[in-house]
C-alpha cells in the first residue's frame, strides 16, 4: 500500500518544519506528522503560530468588538470580512482557547 508519506521527499518535509514559518510548521506537525495534542513540540508550535504569522495578523486586524471591516453579519467584502476571517482562522488551525479574540469573534458571528 502506498501512503502519502512514502512519496514526500525528505527536503520537502524539512522545509515544512522550518522555524521561519510558524503556522506552516504547526500544521505540518499536527496534520502530517500526526503529533498528539499533548506533545510539547506541538504545543510550542501552536502557541507560536498564534503569536506570529497569519493567525496573529488576522486577529490584529479585528475590531475590538469582534468583527472585521464593518459591523453586521459580515460576509462582504469577500475574503476580508468577518465570516471569511473566521473561516481562514479555522483553516490555519486557530484554536478558540488560544486567544480570547477568537472566542469574541465567534460569539459576535453567532449573535
Amino acid at each position: 500500500m502506498v501512503t502519502w508519506d512514502s512519496k514526500i521527499k525528505t527536503e520537502s518535509m524539512s522545509w515544512l518544519l522550518e522555524d521561519e514559518s510558524p503556522g506552516v510548521r504547526y500544521l505540518a506537525l499536527r496534520d502530517l506528522l500526526d503529533m498528539p495534542t499533548e506533545d510539547s513540540e506541538l504545543i510550542k508550535a501552536r502557541e507560536r503560530a498564534h503569536r506570529e504569522g497569519p493567525i496573529a495578523k488576522i486577529l490584529d486586524a479585528m475590531h475590538p468588538d469582534g468583527y472585521w471591516i464593518e459591523p453586521g453579519p459580515g460576509y462582504l467584502p469577500k475574503y476580508t470580512s468577518t465570516v471569511w476571517s473566521i473561516i481562514l482562522l479555522g483553516q490555519l488551525g486557530a484554536k478558540i482557547d488560544m486567544d480570547p479574540r477568537i472566542h469574541l469573534a465567534c460569539g459576535y458571528l453567532g449573535e
